[in-house]
């Protein structure tokens, strides 16, 4: 059999910012990641099973190609915390499906560096 990553977990995923001062602020004080370490321009973060990478960017702002997702089954109150916290949402949270047992709902806001995240949760009816 051939290896492939058909079944493999992603275990990091990162982004870039431009100041990781205010990176450290956002993601650990804000977000209440927690912050694993830091080396050569680079932060680690634990989110449940995945490593978050907030890497130094100082050249140019990050794009809108990708997005992290946060599991949020509790959405209905994580979002009203980190409003309180300081972070923005860009608009109302959106229900994307509804079926018998749950509703997917969306909210969106973005780090100091325009980095597009996301609260996804199945919230049960």
């Amino acid at each position: 059999m051939t290896p492939s990553l058909a079944g493999r977990n992603i275990v990091q995923a990162a982004v870039t910012v431009t100041d990781l001062g205010r990176a450290v602020s956002f993601y650990r004080d804000t977000l209440c990641l927690p912050l694993l370490f830091e080396t050569n321009g680079m932060l680690f973060f634990q989110t449940g099973d995945v490593r978050l990478l907030v890497g130094l960017n100082p050249h140019g702002a990050p794009s809108d190609a990708s997005a992290l997702y946060f599991d949020a089954p509790d959405i209905d109150t994580l979002r009203p915390a980190l409003e309180a916290r300081g972070v923005v949402f860009e608009e109302a949270t959106e229900v994307l499906q509804k079926t018998a047992t749950h509703e997917l709902k969306l909210a969106l806001f973005r780090d100091p560096d325009g980095n597009l995240l996301g609260l996804l949760g199945e919230v049960p009816v």
